[in-house]
């Protein structure tokens, strides 16, 4: 009886620790390979693969950690979702490319550049606020995906995108080096409002409510795991890392997950407020999302 006793409560507390971690198959899956690789016990991992079913997670509260873009996760809090969010990840991925030279922002005017179409999407922010604060004037032209985008590039319809990794390693391989980066817009981005540092919070980790008022400490451990996963793992084991996303993602090859590596900035920190704060004051400011969470940082 007393055996039972102690397995019933074994399982109640494995049940009580459980959690769920989704991160998107992507660039953003890098930080995460650790935590993948070298699992924390009674942590459920897995990935989500499009934007609808991300909403879906969350909305839900079917995820208790989960990696989204910064705009949307702040736009699905500002619909509901009860969730808050615990550091960044990824500072560094857009990029303008083109197979004709762009030196520099005034060489935009009376372009057509086409991005991609999506719920606060970088790429489309940082073009509108070049339009406003540089007055110059160029067409923004939205696309559904990533390899459309390329296609028309590779063919010629198209000359200039803004877009993330990926897809601008992508873009470079493709066309056998015809299409390549003109500008950094992470660098734009900090040159127009004159910051000292030039990064963008991207993306970043965001976590339940529920499951923080239930098992903080268990959500430190996860969070603690992440950022080793991050910002060690991920620089002492950089080939795993790459080979764990290869082999999940499979449709994209290594030589490209190898230069999109190359140029992205991936370092988790909780010590986020302050850019993330002036990055979502632009968002709003310019339409991408409804309003600012007053309460939106998990402090750990």
């Amino acid at each position: 009886m007393k055996k039972l006793f102690l397995i019933l409560v074994l399982f109640s507390s494995l049940i009580l620790f459980a959690g769920t971690f989704y991160n998107p198959l992507g660039p953003t899956l890098l930080p995460a390979a650790g935590l993948y690789i070298n699992k924390i016990p009674t942590l459920q991992t897995s990935y989500w693969r499009n934007i609808d079913q991300a909403q879906t997670l969350v909305l839900k509260e079917q995820a208790d950690f989960i990696v989204l873009p910064v705009a949307l996760g702040v736009e699905l809090i500002n619909k509901g979702a009860k969730y808050k969010l615990a550091g960044i990840s990824l500072w560094k991925t857009f990029y303008l490319i083109s197979s004709e030279e762009i030196k520099n922002i005034e060489d935009l005017k009376g372009k057509r550049i086409i991005t991609l179409h999506g719920p606060g999407q970088t790429a489309d922010v940082i073009l509108k606020i070049i339009k406003k604060i540089k007055k110059i004037d160029f067409e923004i032209v939205y696309v559904t995906s990533g390899p459309e985008i390329i296609q028309l590039l590779a063919s010629g319809k198209e000359n200039i995108a803004v877009l993330p990794e990926p897809f601008v390693s992508l873009a470079e391989v493709k066309t056998k080096g015809k299409i390549k980066v003109q500008m950094d817009f992470q660098k734009v981005y900090a040159s127009l409002f004159n910051l000292k540092d030039e990064k963008l919070p991207i993306a970043g980790i965001f976590v339940s409510n529920k499951k923080f008022k239930e098992n903080p400490n268990f959500v430190k451990r996860v969070l603690d795991g992440y950022k080793t996963s991050a910002n060690e793992f991920y620089k002492n084991n950089f080939e795993q890392a790459l080979n764990y996303v290869y082999n999940i993602m499979q449709t994209m090859p290594k030589i490209v997950l190898q230069k999109a590596a190359s140029r992205s900035k991936i370092f988790y920190t909780n010590d986020i407020k302050n850019i993330t704060n002036i990055y979502l004051k632009n968002l709003y400011e310019y339409g991408a999302i409804s309003k600012i969470p007053e309460d939106l940082y998990l402090d750990y």
